[in-house]
C-alpha cells in the first residue's frame, strides 16, 4: 500500500502534475483498500475538501497573505530598509546586515519568504551591487535572509501546520520569534566576515543617533503593525484570525495616509491575495483528504514501527526529521511539504516526547531553508531575478550562508526551550 501510495504521488510529481493533483490522484491509490471502492474515496475526498475551506481558525490565512500584499505594494519596505541601513551604519557588510534585518522586520509583516525576497531585495540589492559588494554574496544573502519571514509571526506556514495540527497558532507564532532573531544572528556571522575579507563597507551614517532616531519615526508606523498585531493576539485583545482582519485594515489606511498605496496597487494586491489563497485552499483541501485516508490505514504507526526497528534514539530520529523536511523543501514548496509529511512524522514526534509546538517550529525553520536550496530554491530563483545575474552565481554566493542557517536550524531542533521558553513566560 505504501509503494502504491506515495509512488504514485512522486510520479506525479515527477511529470510536473500541480502538487494539489499529485496530492488527490494520490487518494485514489486507496480504492483497493477502502470498502465501497471508488465511490467512496471520492465521495470523501469531496467532503472534506468542503470541510477543510469550512473553518474560523483558517480565515486567518487568506487575511495575512492580504496584508502581506498590500504590505508590498505599500511601500512599506523601503522605510523598513532606511531605518535598517541607519542602524548598520559604516560597519563592515553593513548594507548586508541592514538587509537581513530589514528581513526580520519585513517577516513581521508579510510571513511570507519569496514575497520578503522580492520586497526587500528590490530596495537592497541595488544599493549593495552599486556599493560594490559581489552579486552571488548579494543574490545569496537575500535568498536565505528571506527565510526569516516564515519563522518571525505572523507566519503563513506556521498557521497551516496549527490549522492541520490542532496547535495553537497564537502559541506557534510565539515560538517562532526567537528561532527567527537566532537565523537571523547567524547569517550576519558570515556577512561581516566575508564583508571584511573582501572590503565591503556599509552606507555612511549622514547623521548622529538624532538622525537614527529620526529614521525610527519615519517608520514607526511599519513598526507599530507588528506590535499591534502580535500584542493585540497575546493580551488576548484578538484571536489571530481577528488580528488578520486588524492587519488588513491597517495596511490600507496606512498605505494610502502615506500615499504609497494607490487604488490600483490596492486591486492588484487583492488579486495577487486571492490567487495564493485559492491555490493554498486547494492544497490543504486535497491535503486534508490524504492524511484522512493515511489515518484510516493507519500508515503514521506504520512507518513509526519501521523507524523504530532501526532506532529508538530520541536524536537520531530528531536528525532523521530534519534531513525529510529539508529534502523535502529542496523539491516541494513550504506549505505541501507541511501538509503531507506532519500528519505522518507529527504522531511519531510525540511518541518521542518532542512537544507540537517544538516540532512546528523547527520543520518550519527547515523548510525556510529549503526554500533557498536547488532545484526547488524558490527564493534563489526570486534573488537572481532581481539581481538580473545567472542562477548559479547566486547558488554559489549562498552556500556560506547556508551553512550558517543549516547550524542555526540544527541548533533550534535540540534545544527546544529557545523555542518553549517564551511560552512558558507568558504562561
Amino acid at each position: 500500500m505504501l509503494t502504491a501510495v506515495f509512488g504514485g504521488m512522486f510520479l506525479t510529481l515527477l511529470l510536473s502534475v500541480p502538487i494539489a493533483a499529485s496530492i488527490g490522484f494520490s487518494c485514489l491509490a486507496f480504492i483497493p483498500w477502502i470498502p465501497g471502492g471508488l465511490d467512496r474515496v471520492m465521495f470523501f475526498v469531496a467532503q472534506r475538501m468542503v470541510v477543510t475551506a469550512d473553518s474560523f481558525t483558517l480565515l486567518a490565512l487568506p487575511f495575512f497573505i492580504l496584508a502581506g500584499t498590500l504590505m508590498s505594494h505599500g511601500g512599506i519596505a523601503r522605510k523598513l530598509t532606511d531605518l535598517a541601513e541607519a542602524v548598520a551604519g559604516d560597519f563592515p557588510g553593513g548594507l548586508g546586515i541592514a538587509a537581513i534585518v530589514a528581513c526580520m522586520f519585513f517577516g513581521a509583516v508579510s510571513g511570507s519568504g519569496p514575497a520578503t525576497v522580492a520586497a526587500i531585495g528590490t530596495v537592497m540589492l541595488p544599493a549593495m551591487l552599486e556599493r560594490g559588494y559581489g552579486v552571488g554574496f548579494s543574490g545569496g544573502l537575500m535568498a536565505c535572509a528571506g527565510g526569516i519571514g516564515v519563522l518571525i509571526p505572523p507566519s503563513v506556514p506556521m498557521i497551516v501546520y496549527g490549522v492541520n495540527s490542532g496547535v495553537s497558532i497564537t502559541d506557534l507564532f510565539l515560538a517562532g520569534l526567537f528561532p527567527g532573531i537566532i537565523v537571523g544572528l547567524f547569517l550576519m556571522i558570515p556577512v561581516v566576515y566575508i564583508s571584511r575579507k573582501n572590503g565591503y563597507a556599509g552606507k555612511a551614517r549622514a547623521g548622529g543617533t538624532g538622525w537614527v532616531l529620526k529614521k525610527a519615526l519615519e517608520a514607526k508606523s511599519a513598526l507599530l503593525m507588528p506590535l499591534i498585531i502580535l500584542g493585540g493576539i497575546y493580551t488576548g485583545i484578538f484571536t489571530p484570525t481577528e488580528a488578520g482582519i486588524v492587519a488588513v485594515a491597517y495596511a490600507i489606511i496606512l498605505g494610502f495616509l502615506s500615499r504609497g498605496l494607490s487604488w490600483r496597487g490596492l486591486c492588484t494586491a487583492m488579486v495577487e491575495a486571492a490567487i495564493i489563497t485559492g491555490s493554498c485552499i486547494f492544497l490543504m483541501g486535497a491535503a486534508s483528504a490524504f492524511a484522512k485516508l493515511l489515518h484510516m490505514k493507519d500508515v503514521p504507526n506504520l512507518i513509526s514501527t519501521i523507524i523504530f526497528s532501526f532506532t529508538t534514539n530520541k536524536y537520531l530520529i530528531l536528525l532523521l526529521f530534519n534531513l525529510v523536511f529539508l529534502l523535502g523543501g529542496m523539491f516541494i514548496d513550504t506549505l505541501s511539504n507541511i501538509l503531507i509529511f506532519c500528519p505522518i512524522f507529527l504522531p511519531l514526534a510525540l511518541k518521542i516526547g518532542v512537544d507540537p509546538i517544538h516540532f512546528g517550529t523547527f520543520i518550519v525553520a527547515n523548510l525556510a531553508l529549503g526554500m533557498a536550496t536547488p532545484p526547488m530554491g524558490v527564493d534563489l530563483f526570486v534573488a537572481s531575478n532581481i539581481c538580473k545575474t545567472p542562477f548559479e552565481k547566486v547558488l554559489r554566493g549562498s552556500i556560506p550562508f547556508m551553512l550558517w542557517n543549516l547550524a542555526a536550524v540544527l541548533m533550534i531542533t535540540y534545544f527546544p526551550m529557545i523555542s518553549l521558553w517564551p511560552l512558558q513566560l507568558f504562561r
